[in-house]
């Protein structure tokens, strides 16, 4: 525990600044792009919806950023980049920052829509548009400014960015590599409308659940067992006030880790890819997995594959090299995770308190602020907690994190081969 501490506190020690720099620039970013989507978004919800997930783009960014510039900090992940730590050149520095935002928007938007913080930038979107609108030209216009639920606009938008996406990544060794940046805007565009869509959607879920008649005769069961039995109703409060103190605790500290893992991953895989494009240009490329297949059918499937192995494997191999880690380790990096988030919570109310009562204008101006220059001082040693307990879980991996990531950087080669080139032809 206390090299654990004493790693992350030397780690965030030593790339403080760069931290700061990733962490301020998505901050500033998230800021200036949520304003410029309630400008349009005033004029036309469809206009502000096509812009707000760049906010959570720009949160995405500085936070691969941030986990980047750890990597060379970390022993085991520099051990199985096998020296390759960082990018040859600009273009190839562009094009692995490119991959792993594409592995990684679908679970951070995912975690970010849990973490609540979704909801806020969609209230904070829906204020500054409010204040923006002109209600006297725009109100017939039928749409309101948080038309992100499954309106035809709305689902039709999701549809051409996802079709979008689809072409330009089955295209993207034919096309200049500043086509990424479009791609990785229509992958965001998708993701962001879908993940509110089905949030609204699954939102009544737990109420359609606690109104069944099975539902409620358990709860009426437990009801008669607790007020008959001492010892139940103890066991059962206990459990009650230990799920609601820590469950939301221990999800965000896993699915942290579980980002971490995913950029980290496939950092790893680019690393090894190069070293073998650099041994071998365009060497075997094509995976087991279309390899074994008839080669029209391997071609028609071939996209279909894409996704799986850009997002689903580095997804699947991250969570079995934090399971590696051991349930102990865990329980520790859960433990470290929660008293940090905690001691940032504490200093923020003793600011507060230390401030005392103002206006409720002045705490409107100022909270944002007070919560910013805490972060400040949190964020950076938050990212290099997650950075050295997934080196940790690397490192309890062992043998089967290389295996696997030589397996993914061969699918992922073979899905970088373009179209009508064979194995054979090289």
């Amino acid at each position: 525990m206390r090299s654990t501490i004493r790693e992350v506190l030397r780690l965030a020690g030593r790339t403080w600044p760069m931290l700061l720099v990733w962490f301020l620039g998505g901050w500033i970013v998230r800021w200036v792009v949520i304003r410029i989507a309630a400008e349009l978004g005033a004029i036309d919800a469809t206009l502000g919806l096509i812009v707000l997930p760049i906010a959570v783009l720009a949160r995405l960014v500085s936070y691969i950023g941030m986990f980047l510039v750890l990597r060379d900090s970390m022993p085991t992940f520099t051990r199985l980049a096998r020296g390759n730590v960082t990018d040859g050149s600009a273009e190839e520095a562009a094009l692995g920052f490119r991959d792993i935002l594409l592995s990684s928007v679908l679970v951070f938007f995912a975690l970010y829509s849990a973490m609540d913080l979704m909801r806020q930038d969609l209230l904070k979107y829906a204020g500054l548009a409010i204040e923006s609108d002109n209600f006297f030209t725009y109100a017939d216009s039928g749409t309101t400014v948080l038309a992100v639920t499954a309106t035809p606009a709305s689902v039709a938008v999701a549809i051409i960015a996802f079709v979008g996406r689809f072409a330009l990544k089955r295209l993207r060794s034919r096309l200049p590599a500043w086509t990424s940046i479009i791609t990785v805007y229509l992958e965001a565009v998708w993701v962001f409308i879908a993940v509110n869509v089905l949030s609204s959607l699954f939102s009544v879920v737990p109420d359609w659940i606690d109104s069944r008649q099975f539902i409620r005769s358990l709860d009426d069961l437990r009801q008669t067992l607790v007020e008959n039995s001492l010892t139940l109703r103890l066991a059962w409060d206990g459990a009650s006030w230990v799920w609601n103190s820590s469950s939301e605790i221990v999800f965000l500290a896993l699915a942290w880790l579980l980002v971490a893992g995913v950029v980290y991953v496939r950092s790893l895989t680019t690393s090894r890819l190069e070293l073998r494009r650099r041994a071998q240009p365009r060497g075997t490329l094509l995976g087991a997995t279309l390899n074994s297949a008839p080669a029209g059918l391997a071609r028609r499937a071939r996209p279909l594959f894409d996704d799986a192995i850009e997002i689903a494997k580095p997804l699947l191999l991250s969570a079995r090299v934090i399971w590696r880690g051991g349930v102990v380790f865990l329980a520790v990096y859960v433990f470290a995770y929660a008293l940090w988030v905690s001691i940032g919570d504490w200093v923020l109310a003793g600011i507060y308190a230390a401030i005392g009562p103002h206006p409720y204008a002045w705490w409107m101006a100022t909270d944002q602020p007070i919560g910013f220059l805490i972060d400040l001082l949190v964020e950076p040693v938050r990212i290099s907690l997650l950075a050295v307990a997934f080196d940790f879980c690397l490192r309890s991996s062992g043998r089967a994190a290389d295996v696997a990531l030589d397996d993914i950087s061969s699918d992922v080669d073979a899905l970088e081969m373009p179209e009508g080139e064979s194995s054979n032809a090289r």
